[in-house]
């Protein structure tokens, strides 16, 4: 009877050492994704402009235009009303002529 109590209480001792190894994992896994977020959030504001001169507990208010590119494969760009396109060419590391086309909306009148 006394062997199965000494047990009993060994492995209620483990359970709790278990316990508290996971709610330390968990906390340690928790501040890894959080400084991950943090600092994919603090790139991001840089690739965008947003983090000239803002701590990082306050924020700007601002308005923004987002330019999205299209990838058209040899001279299927379309042609559409009050749209310009221009065109740049360079070589790449490799030798290949690459031609970029940017296509920009021309304003209304």
């Amino acid at each position: 009877m006394w062997a199965f109590l000494a047990q009993l209480l060994i492995a209620l001792v483990l359970l709790a050492f278990f316990l508290v190894s996971c709610q330390n994992v968990m906390h340690i896994v928790r501040g890894s994704v959080r400084f991950l977020l943090k600092h994919a959030h603090r790139e991001l504001d840089k690739e965008l402009g947003e983090s000239q001169g803002l701590a990082d507990d306050e924020e700007a208010l601002s308005t923004r235009v987002v330019r999205r590119r299209v990838l058209v494969k040899g001279n299927e760009v379309l042609h559409l009303p009050g749209q310009q396109v221009t065109e740049e060419q360079f070589t790449d590391d490799q030798g290949n002529i690459i031609t970029k086309k940017d296509l920009t909306s021309t304003p209304n009148h």
